[in-house]
């Protein structure tokens, strides 16, 4: 299972936020059956998109790790006690009580309320405008459910523990689906550093905007199928309590399914040009000391990252079963965080600086 799956599943546990401010009248259909209707269908894309863009501004940290944490070798690899654990754990579950006291919240569910139709609770009858608007809202209440939680991770992990969680996403970013300028904070940025990241962030947001529609079409696949197989397997999905573990479990039984590997391998081929793309100019913005240290945390990662790392490989192995990846020439290989033209340039550059005329 690869990182871009780790993604999916996280973003089933913000459907929840939603479906329960959206929730129908009494002794009709529960979530199982509710999340088959057009109006939960396009919520699930929505916090596909919720969940990539994390990635892409920022916020990915938090996320993944709160994913990768149900592994005891990787909390003991960041130094995450049980106590910690234990508070993580119960996140998902204080998402709901955080949300009924928030404003903003408040605001949504009044504007909910004006499109929602008690006589047709799954909107299937109404309008394409209606059903639009209520899509933007539906987003909009994912993002703050999402950010709810990265803020209550935020409270549980120290700033020792963020550093090594950056380190650990640096020295694996080849196996990450993309890059954010925010795991180079690792590397000590300066605020100049960090505009030009910006600049470029924001040169390149119309591409990861078409790489992010091709991301939540194919998680909208990849969920159905989980949520399917889950239920086949008689799996709770009322309680999102444990719903990421069993997704990640699910995805490990459909290991096998060819429809399940098409759509999984289309989802880590395409955007790896515009990875590579993004990547390099960030690599342009280090200075000599921070590439240096840079390349010393993939070529010779620390112990946490090593860590990081196994399991995403084991993660990999497992959805895989043997699929060999097979590289084409002068082509980006899975494992190389930095493509070998761009490291020989920049080191030659290192080597010999231009002086100015």
């Amino acid at each position: 299972m690869k990182t871009k799956l780790l993604l999916v599943s996280l973003s089933c546990l913000f459907l929840f936020s939603v479906a329960s401010d959206a929730q129908p009248p009494q002794g009709t259909p529960n979530f199982a059956q509710m999340r088959q209707s057009p109006m939960m269908q396009q919520a699930m894309k929505n916090s596909a998109k919720a969940a990539f863009r994390s990635l892409w501004d920022g916020r990915s940290a938090n996320l993944i790790a709160f994913g990768l944490m149900q592994d005891a070798d990787i909390r003991t690899a960041l130094g995450v006690s049980n106590e910690q654990f234990q508070e993580m754990q119960g996140i998902p579950m204080q998402i709901g009580a955080e949300m009924q006291n928030n404003p903003e919240h408040q605001k949504i569910i009044e504007e909910m309320k004006t499109l929602q139709d008690p006589n047709d609770p799954f909107m299937q009858n109404a309008s394409e405008e209606t059903q639009r608007k209520f899509q933007d809202i539906q987003g909009r209440m994912i993002r703050l459910s999402m950010d709810i939680m990265t803020d209550s991770i935020d409270k549980v992990i120290t700033p020792d523990q963020k550093q090594k969680m950056n380190e650990a996403l640096l020295a694996n970013m080849a196996e990450m689906p993309i890059a954010s300028t925010y795991m180079f904070e690792a590397l000590d940025l300066t605020d100049a550093q960090r505009q030009q990241m910006g600049a470029i962030k924001q040169e390149l947001e119309p591409e990861f905007e078409k790489n992010l529609e091709d991301f939540a079409n194919n998680s909208l696949l990849i969920a159905n199928m989980m949520f399917d197989e889950a239920e086949k397997q008689g799996g709770d999905l009322n309680n999102p309590a444990g719903l990421q573990e069993r997704m990640m479990q699910t995805a490990k039984t459909l290991a096998e399914n060819p429809e399940f590997k098409r759509i999984q391998k289309d989802m880590e081929t395409k955007g790896k040009a515009f990875s590579v793309q993004f990547n390099t100019k960030m690599f342009d913005v280090l200075t000599d000391d921070q590439w240096k240290r840079l390349q010393n945390l993939i070529d010779n990662p620390p112990a946490h990252a090593k860590a990081f790392g196994k399991k995403l490989q084991e993660q990999k192995a497992a959805s895989e079963k043997g699929g060999a990846w097979q590289p084409g020439p002068n082509s980006w290989r899975p494992g190389d965080a930095i493509p070998e033209q761009y490291r020989q340039q920049r080191n030659e550059r290192r080597r010999f600086p231009q002086t100015e005329e």
